[in-house]
């Protein structure tokens, strides 16, 4: 997993001990961690969101915790799809030389990409379909499909409001456009969003799953 704290972000946030989330610097949401104590054994833990452009310096308790999880679960996967979807698709076949720099094989890319042209040798593209996979992980299939089916059971049990906003946020509406909406200000969106991951934490069918 990359490190998250070595991205420049549009906006730094650290939330005190009232669980209020204010504005800091970069310094600040990324400065050293205290070690965990008797009195508070949680570790420091943030919350990213690259796409959108943020980092929250999270305080030390279980809710974040579940909070750090379910982020690091979020970002490990999308992480994993980036990966797979531009990954060779000669790799760890007998195809493979194990020589990637030197490697002039054509239809290397797993994805097809609209916007490649023609080469013009061998009337070959540059981009070809993905072949079938044989190595595709089945548990990790069921393993999703059980997460899908809890947070669908989490998220009927939501107010109208949030369920807006939940669907806002998967179709990856800008904050600006989520915030007009909700009649809400952006950092008001921010807050709102991480209340949301709480009450979805705290789903006792999502968190069945995420601790499995």
């Amino acid at each position: 997993m990359k490190n998250y704290q070595n991205i420049y972000y549009k906006e730094y946030y650290a939330q005190n001990e009232k669980g209020e989330y204010v504005k800091v610097d970069r310094k600040v949401c990324f400065a050293p961690a205290e070690p965990p104590t008797k009195e508070n054994p949680y570790k420091q833990r943030w919350f990213y969101d690259e796409e959108a452009g943020y980092a929250v310096r999270l305080i030390r308790n279980q809710t974040n915790e579940d909070i750090h999880r379910f982020n690091s679960t979020s970002l490990k996967r999308e992480e994993r799809y980036e990966y797979r979807k531009f990954s060779c698709i000669w790799e760890k076949t007998k195809n493979c030389d194990q020589n990637c720099e030197q490697c002039n094989r054509k239809n290397k890319s797993r994805t097809v990409e609209l916007d490649k042209t023609w080469t013009g040798n061998d009337d070959e593209m540059e981009s070809s379909f993905t072949p079938i996979d044989t190595s595709q992980n089945v548990l990790k299939s069921i393993e999703d499909k059980e997460l899908m089916a809890a947070l669908l059971v989490a998220y009927d049990g939501l107010s109208s409001e949030d369920k807006l906003l939940f669907n806002a946020l998967i179709n990856k509406e800008k904050k600006k456009v989520i915030a007009e909406n909700l009649n809400i200000t952006v950092d008001g969106v921010r807050y709102r969003e991480l209340q949301l991951r709480k009450k979805l934490l705290s789903h006792k069918d999502l968190k069945d799953v995420l601790e499995k």
